[in-house]
């Protein structure tokens, strides 16, 4: 799908407008595992990094989640204007989760997008958009993401489609944004005014960071209830003969002579006559005691 020049042109000339910290934004490896990870791919044209909707994004998630850490990572990719390039870009968003998920147990994912970069974010989720493919986010990890916030989907043009009427899976923690007067999301439901490149000055972004703040407050994980401990037995403790002690099994007779079964502690001859105290160590070990 190739978005006509028009849309393409403005979209490197406002990322030019919010200078460098937009030019400059490059993936960083985090020291330490954040308990929230933002994974979004920027629009058509832009330079490399979170874009104009990524970063403020980002931020407002951070706001809105004080008492967690928040990181993020800028999807490696193209970008570029024949549309081509979102495929391996949902590719290297794919393998980014699969990653993190692996080193951090406890990271969960928000997921996102804009214009072209919400391309790349369909397609990791398993959608078929009809202009490049790309690798889905694994099964294993799909539990992890806990929302998908995308911005001017391409996915609307020719019937309207949003993430959360073409994915059975992520389709109820996603939330699509589409401007009044935005031709690249085509025919979705309308959530603000303006056009593509009003994603920001109109809200839509700070409301999709609290969207998806919910939603990671909504799923957090709890510790799991440990199951139920039965306290071992108490040690039993036994005086008796030793013929006593071979005939309930908490001794063997071997040629006369009576050992405690499992430790093999030496109790004498075998006989109603030679007293012994016993107590049990565990299921199937007695030892020889003084007295109980």
């Amino acid at each position: 799908m190739r978005l006509p020049a028009l849309l393409v042109t403005p979209l490197a000339a406002l990322s030019l407008l919010v200078g460098g910290a937009v030019t400059t934004a490059a993936p960083a490896a985090a020291a330490a595992c954040s308990d929230v990870e933002v994974v979004f791919a920027r629009g058509t044209g832009e330079a490399p990094g979170l874009g104009v909707a990524g970063r403020p994004l980002v931020e407002g998630i951070t706001r809105a989640l004080p008492d967690l850490t928040v990181s993020s990572y800028a999807v490696d990719y193209a970008a570029a204007t024949s549309q081509t390039s979102a495929g391996p870009g949902a590719t290297d968003m794919s393998r980014h989760v699969r990653e993190t998920a692996a080193a951090c147990p406890g990271t969960r994912f928000v997921l996102g997008g804009y214009s072209q970069g919400a391309t790349v974010t369909d397609i990791a989720l398993g959608i078929r958009t009809g202009t490049t493919t790309g690798t889905p986010v694994a099964a294993q990890d799909e539990p992890r993401v806990a929302a998908v916030v995308v911005f001017g989907n391409p996915l609307g043009i020719g019937g309207g489609r949003t993430i959360a009427t073409a994915s059975s899976t992520y389709g109820d923690r996603s939330r699509d944004y589409c401007n009044s007067g935005d031709s690249v999301c085509g025919g979705q439901p309308k959530t603000g005014t303006g056009g593509h490149l009003s994603y920001v000055s109109n809200g839509s972004v700070a409301a999709g960071a609290t969207f998806a703040a919910d939603l990671v407050r909504r799923t957090a994980p709890t510790d799991p209830t440990p199951p139920p401990t039965t306290p071992p037995p108490a040690p039993t403790c036994v005086a008796a003969s030793t013929r006593a002690h071979v005939d309930a099994g908490r001794a063997t007779d071997v040629f006369g002579y009576a050992y405690a079964t499992g430790s093999r502690d030496y109790l004498g001859r075998t006989s109603a006559f030679n007293s012994a105290t016993l107590r049990q160590v565990d299921a199937g070990t007695w030892e020889r005691a003084l007295r109980c």
